[in-house]
């Protein structure tokens, strides 16, 4: 589904105008030279292409977009954070605090001074070994 929206500006929409034409017969057409044939710069200026352009948006919608954007992102950010600390209160009924670590696993606990952090970190990569 990803890779589909990715691909999709791909598939636009061209203008018929664009597009090669239907028929693989090719026409051709002689022109003489006439003078009546003969088109002023004047009169490719009144003539429009069929291509539409969007209209510049606003600078009011795009901080409405950008602010909207960023309510999603708190929201979002709220919501996992009561999901999480929930989950922790829950975990925490659960398991059995005790104070040293199984067999062969390093203390989860964070260290409360330099001493107990260096041993932690020395605990935890093996440096002595």
């Amino acid at each position: 589904m990803l890779m589909s929206m990715l691909v999709a500006p791909v598939f636009a929409e061209i203008p018929e105008s664009a597009q090669a034409p239907e028929s693989n017969t090719v026409q051709t057409e002689t022109v003489l030279p006439e003078a009546n044939n003969i088109q002023t710069p004047a009169e490719n200026v009144s003539e429009t292409p069929d291509y539409t352009f969007k209209q510049p948006v606003s600078k009011r919608k795009i901080a409405k977009k950008f602010l909207l954007a960023m309510l999603g992102v708190v929201v979002s950010s709220v919501f996992l954070y009561g999901i999480l600390s929930l989950y922790n209160k829950i975990r925490s009924g659960f398991t059995v605090h005790t104070e040293a670590p199984p067999n062969g696993e390093t203390s989860l606990v964070t260290p409360d001074n330099l001493v107990d952090a260096v041993k932690t970190f020395l605990d935890k990569t093996k440096w002595d070994n």
